[in-house]
């Protein structure tokens, strides 16, 4: 078996190793060494990355054995390597790391809610918990008592342990693995198995943020930061903040009544215009029926639009359906196509609408359907001066 340096001191970010076994897999090759200080992904903790001779290492994984393989940017040619772990983000991975463990004791100890899943990602971390709510005052409660054992720099220690010791051991989850296990013991505060890398005092986590919390599969997901992740997080936010501020004219502490108010205007607004736009469609509706042709009692008329969207022909189509004897065909050009619409009064049950639209944009290559009285469809985009033609002929068989 590989030794895992890792185990032995989590700091150590060179070493020397000699090169056991050498593959190609579908992702490139891959080394085994009888020694090494890379972190492989497990324990939903991700893999170090670095350097092996000065050829990058992409991915660590273990195998079905239980053996670390380095997966490597090209092939090796030596046989003794040396090999450097890209210090910057291991010590993240032990800052979020150990900032879970003290997330879930925490939760554990203050509301008897047990850790499902644990997630740590690049960029941010979840921990999944058995109860049905958490609210934002009970989140920051459990964020100062963490981070008053991080201010109190307690000793994290990690070291396997054998059944008889482990029997004596009061431990936050029971172990998942069989055989000699590794317990990773937070002083005064937790104790649990884990086979991740982490920091040697709880001071080295730096912080622990809670930055969201979520309803997730009958229970609650926390997304939180740990140490650098944290500070650069709150960087970003004031940032934001900042030019929010800016762009507003307004101070921080007004910048919520701020967007509030320009939120209602906009709301107002956007009323304002449904409206207004309404308006205009019923009016350029009555304009075409004023204008539109007829065939015995039947009036029938046909538009085509290449300034509105389906919304601005589906009011025209409503105002024209109200009135009597009248049948109309209306399409829109939009950046994805022709739309259409096929509308009759209800005093014309002879006439089908369906049966003209789906004519109309089979002859445009699309196709609808839908009621006697209501049909709509689509079609490829087409010249203007096609679609009017498909528009007149179409209605004017259908009425013929």
């Amino acid at each position: 078996m590989t030794r895992k340096l890792y185990y032995e001191n989590a700091k150590l970010q060179s070493f020397t190793a000699e090169v056991v076994a050498q593959i190609e897999t579908e992702r490139g090759p891959a080394v085994q060494l009888d020694q090494t200080a890379f972190y492989p992904t497990s324990g939903g903790q991700q893999h170090d990355t670095g350097h092996l001779n000065n050829v990058p290492v992409l991915d660590v994984g273990l195998d079905e054995e239980g053996e670390v393989w380095h997966l490597l940017a090209h092939p090796l040619s030596a046989s003794a390597v040396e090999g450097r772990i890209e210090w910057s983000r291991r010590f993240d991975l032990m800052q979020q790391h150990t900032g879970q463990h003290l997330l879930s004791a925490a939760f554990a100890r203050e509301l008897q809610a047990g850790t499902l899943a644990v997630h740590m990602g690049a960029s941010e971390n979840t921990v999944d918990l058995d109860i049905a709510e958490l609210t934002w005052e009970t989140a920051f409660e459990i964020e100062d008592a963490i981070n008053q054992i991080i201010t109190e720099n307690r000793d994290v220690e990690a070291r396997f342990v054998d059944d008889e010791e482990l029997a004596r051991l009061s431990l936050r989850r029971e172990p998942k693995v069989p055989g000699p296990i590794r317990v990773v013991s937070i002083a005064g505060f937790d104790a649990t198995p884990c086979g991740g890398t982490h920091t040697e005092l709880t001071g080295e986590v730096g912080l622990v943020k809670i930055s969201r919390i979520e309803r997730y599969k009958g229970g609650v997901r926390v997304t939180f930061l740990c140490g650098r992740r944290a500070l650069l997080d709150y960087r970003r936010r004031l940032q934001l903040l900042q030019t929010l501020g800016l762009e507003l004219s307004v101070g921080q502490p007004e910048l919520l009544e701020t967007v509030t108010r320009l939120q209602q205007d906009l709301r107002d607004t956007r009323r304002a215009y449904a409206s207004t736009r309404t308006a205009l469609n019923e009016l350029e509706a009555e304009r075409l029926w004023q204008n539109a042709a007829t065939t015995g009692a039947i009036k029938y008329l046909t538009a085509h639009r290449t300034d509105g969207t389906f919304d601005d022909i589906q009011i025209m189509a409503q105002r024209l359906q109200r009135y009597p004897d009248t049948v109309a065909l209306l399409a829109v050009t939009e950046p994805g196509g022709v739309r259409l619409i096929c509308v009759r009064s209800d005093t014309l049950p002879q006439i089908d609408a369906a049966t003209i639209l789906r004519a109309a944009t089979a002859a445009l290559g699309g196709r609808g359907g839908g009621s006697p009285s209501l049909a709509r469809g689509g079609a490829p985009a087409a010249s203007p001066e096609l679609v009017q033609q498909v528009l007149q002929q179409e209605i004017k068989v259908a009425l013929s």
